[in-house]
């Protein structure tokens, strides 16, 4: 059956927000850290890979973007490229004339919301908005931890 509402947190989110014990599950499984997510993947437009290439060292450090990830990620920087197209093509013109000769709204407006919700909908994976940020902490002072060593302390 296939769930609806909230997606489920990561477990290392939970761990770091204080979740209690039984709301962890001890048996997700972990990427290998040996994958180097940093790199865009192949076949991505130049837009998308300059996104991935300011973002991902940071993610990456943060153990955020895992080799797992990255077809999200990809997903994620193509769809910030295209709406940063879309908003530079149609500049300030929201409202264009229409084939009748009548005003309609830009089709670059249309594309650039699309893009938006994408967007949207894919930061949260990576915790890219301040909202999906608000109940995390991480020790400043200590470099996160990997594998089990995240969830057991």
């Amino acid at each position: 059956m296939a769930r609806t509402g909230r997606p489920a947190t990561p477990n290392h989110l939970k761990a770091v927000s204080g979740v209690r014990e039984s709301r962890l599950n001890r048996n997700e499984p972990v990427p290998t850290l040996a994958a180097d997510p940093s790199v865009p993947v192949d076949g991505i437009p130049e837009a998308a890979q300059a996104v991935w290439q300011r973002l991902a060292p940071d993610l990456v450090d943060k153990r955020v973007l895992t080799a797992w990830d990255v077809d999200q990620f990809a997903a994620y920087c193509v769809a910030v490229a295209q709406y940063n197209e879309c908003r530079e093509r149609m500049g300030d013109q929201y409202v264009v004339e229409g084939s009748m000769g009548q005003m309609v709204k830009s089709p670059y407006w249309t594309q650039m919301n699309e893009a938006l919700q994408q967007m949207m909908r894919l930061s949260a994976r990576f915790g890219l908005t301040p909202a999906d940020r608000a109940g995390l902490t991480i020790g400043a002072d200590k470099p996160p931890k990997a594998g089990g060593e995240r969830l057991l302390g």
